[in-house]
């Protein structure tokens, strides 16, 4: 028969320090796990900049997906969008050779590049976004620019519009 091994409390304290300061000493450093980011394109009107927010938070609060702005500086979001700049970009007219994911009535666009509709780890996202297509209304953005337009921050209005409708929540924690 095979030999057992004795070993004794203090033998196994011994060990275990041991293995705890290898793992403390030799492990690599862990680096952050930051999800996939979508890059929204923002013109320099009060219309584009309050349709993306409103985009980008419902976005984030439905899918999970960060958005980062990327300011177009005059830059035609077509050429944005075809120089794959940018996935998402707020338009006046829809256009041929891109997807419209959503609009505001004919007051403005949602287009789409690739990476929204093919790529899995954005799988959620187009269908949210048609989901707030059926919800938003012409007149409802128009009240948001409006409001900005007197001084509001977009980010602000579009949070405060988005809850009021209901159409995201916001948990708080009470410690």
């Amino acid at each position: 028969m095979g030999k057992l091994i004795a070993f004794s409390r203090h033998s196994l304290w011994v060990i275990s320090a041991a293995v705890l300061v290898a793992v403390l000493l030799f492990a690599h450093p862990a680096q952050a796990c930051f999800g996939p980011k979508l890059y929204v394109g923002v013109g320099s009107e009060t219309l584009d900049e309050v349709f993306c927010e409103l985009v980008c938070l419902y976005i984030r609060e439905k899918t999970g997906v960060e958005t980062i702005r990327v300011d177009l500086k005059g830059k035609s979001p077509l050429a944005a969008l075809k120089d794959e700049e940018v996935d998402l970009v707020p338009v006046a007219t829809a256009s041929a050779g891109f997807d419209v994911l959503m609009g505001a009535g004919d007051l403005i666009y949602l287009l789409s590049g690739p990476r929204p509709l093919h790529d899995l780890q954005f799988s959620t996202v187009a269908p949210a976004l048609r989901k707030l297509g059926t919800l938003l209304t012409a007149e409802q953005l128009v009240g948001l620019r409006d409001r900005v337009e007197q001084g509001e921050p977009p980010a602000a209005e579009a949070r405060r519009f988005l809850m009021s409708q209901g159409w995201i929540y916001v948990c708080a924690l009470f410690v």
